[in-house]
């Protein structure tokens, strides 16, 4: 696999669905997490071939790693029967999440993509999980026995006693203290966060897929763009040109550098959005396993809880058979001492699977907590990583795109070095990138300016007299405002004084400046007049 330039998280390959028929494109970019050759995982798979069935066929992958000595064909099927064996018989642990069935569209190439890229790390998750990794569960799984999937499922299931055995080899450092009671209210706030997340995770998923969907698009118009243009020289613009393929660009051998970015084109634009999918996709997965485990020990719960009302049930039976009250059915096949010693028994027996249960509780409730911190650290520096990722490939993809057009105007500026200064701003406009002329320009204004100044300073001497005696003007200004209000009280006495006059004398008072008047009439600044009047100034 070779690194691709989208970034250090990608690597192309260009044969990789040959062998089962499909035809994988230049430029092909699959996820690997973490950033590092696949050759360099314990286990990993690689390879998918289409195997045909007596009904329909399926994809089966080779299993490989550093710690697998012999190569080995593996289906989906093999990886979902190890996923439940190990939920089964590692209730409340967290397990990492394997690609989700589908019912249908398993041959597709874009799904067998995606389902190569989670199931890989799945299986490095796995292996940086030791105790998991080296569970008996995983054993078989990666070592050559016949219908391994059929050898996993016949697992028997684990006693609790056998349960909490694996679990304190697991945990060796579990705190004796821990106290569920105080735990639970903290878990299921944490649970009632990740089901929020899980709908936000969805409606960000939706919006990425579009924005890919709409980056292909648009890889795909400008691939089509580049093409056009070159039929277009080669159609149209070499016989404007009178066959004089110097005049051509797109379509013109001699352009050779030109020609090679134009072959790697398709190869190296790529779609940035490619790593938010597979961020959102792998952020769902962990958020389902985390719930899965959180499920996994309320069940935990659950079981106690049904342990203690058999246990309550049993001595209550044990306390009547002291008593001389026996099950009636059983009396009639056994001894009343039988029935109080196998009642006693099979309490003392119940009273052994509370302890470890609340045992194993113990130790998977202080590893939830752990793990909800691991998980919280996790997320924050996947998400840095994805998101530089998805900078990385941004800018990749606008630098390809500038050196093919940097590359274009060369050519163009060898050809005809003011075609088109005319019409079109220039590159320094579009770019909003400095002139130098003007610059320079800019600079030889401003020292000649400086100079000016400095030769007449009786000049600038007198500008400042100038603006010293523009304050007592202003102090004159405001003196004459702060006499208006006085003089403006004066006309107010003087209007009410003639008012009264004309009220004595049964006369109707005239009509005052700004009040509406008849026709043709006015109103005060800034209003309207009745019919033909204007508005006063």
């Amino acid at each position: 696999m070779v690194e691709a330039e989208g970034g250090p998280n990608y690597y192309t390959q260009t044969d990789h669905l040959a062998s089962i028929g499909f035809q994988a494109q230049p430029g092909d970019i699959y996820y690997i997490n973490p950033p590092k050759e696949l050759s360099s995982y314990p286990m990993y798979i690689d390879n998918p071939k289409k195997t045909e069935k007596t009904v329909g066929s399926y994809i089966a992958y080779t299993l490989d790693g550093t710690d697998i000595t012999e190569r080995l064909s593996r289906r989906y099927s093999d990886f979902f029967a190890l996923y439940e064996k190990l939920l089964q018989r590692w209730p409340g642990v967290y397990i990492p999440r394997i690609p989700p069935k589908k019912i249908t569209g398993n041959l597709d190439p874009a799904v067998i993509k995606t389902r190569m890229r989670l199931l890989n790390r799945f299986c490095l998750n796995l292996s940086n999980i030791d105790y998991l990794y080296k569970a008996e569960e995983t054993n078989i799984f990666r070592n050559n026995i016949p219908d391994v999937a059929n050898a996993i499922n016949k697992l028997p299931e684990l006693s609790l006693s056998e349960t909490l055995s694996r679990l304190k080899e697991a945990f060796p450092e579990a705190n004796e203290n821990y106290d569920i009671i105080v735990g639970k209210p903290k878990i299921a706030i944490f649970e009632d966060f990740l089901k929020k997340s899980q709908k936000n995770l969805d409606a960000f998923m939706k919006s990425v897929v579009i924005a890919s969907e709409k980056s292909e698009v648009d890889k795909k118009q400008y691939l089509e763009l580049v093409k056009n243009l070159t039929n277009y020289e080669k159609d149209n613009l070499f016989s404007y040109a009178d066959n004089n393929e110097n005049a051509l660009i797109f379509f013109n051998p001699s352009n050779a550098e030109l020609s090679e970015k134009m072959i790697k084109l398709k190869q190296e634009l790529v779609n940035p959005f490619v790593a938010f999918r597979d961020w959102l996709q792998e952020e769902t997965l962990d958020v389902e396993a985390m719930l899965i485990a959180i499920k996994g020990l309320y069940n935990l719960l659950e079981q106690e809880n049904k342990l203690k009302t058999k246990l309550a049930e049993l001595e209550e039976q044990v306390k009547k058979g002291q008593q001389g009250q026996v099950n009636i059915f059983k009396s009639l096949f056994k001894k009343k001492e039988d029935i109080i010693a196998e009642t006693e028994k099979e309490k003392n027996l119940t009273q052994q699977k509370i302890n470890d249960i609340e045992e194993i509780i113990r130790i998977v409730g202080d590893n939830m907590e752990n793990q909800m911190e691991i998980f919280k650290a996790d997320k924050t520096k996947n998400y840095y990583k994805y998101l530089k990722t998805f900078a990385i490939m941004q800018r990749e993809s606008n630098r390809v795109i500038r050196e093919l057009w940097t590359l274009v105007h060369k050519v163009l500026d060898n050809i005809s070095p003011n075609a088109g200064e005319d019409e079109y701003p220039q590159e320094n406009e579009i770019t909003n990138e400095p002139n130098e002329n003007e610059d320079n320009q800019a600079q030889k204004d401003e020292q000649e300016q400086n100079e000016i100044h400095d030769e007449n300073p009786e000049e600038q001497n007198n500008e400042n007299e100038i603006h010293e005696e523009q304050p007592q003007e202003q102090n004159n200004e405001n003196e004459i405002h702060e006499e208006q209000p006085q003089e403006q009280n004066n006309e107010n006495e003087a209007q009410e004084n003639e008012n009264v006059e004309n009220q004595e004398n049964n006369e109707e008072p005239p009509a005052q400046e700004g009040e509406e008047g008849g026709e043709g009439g006015e109103k005060e600044e800034g209003g309207e007049g009745g019919e033909g009047g204007e508005p006063t100034e």
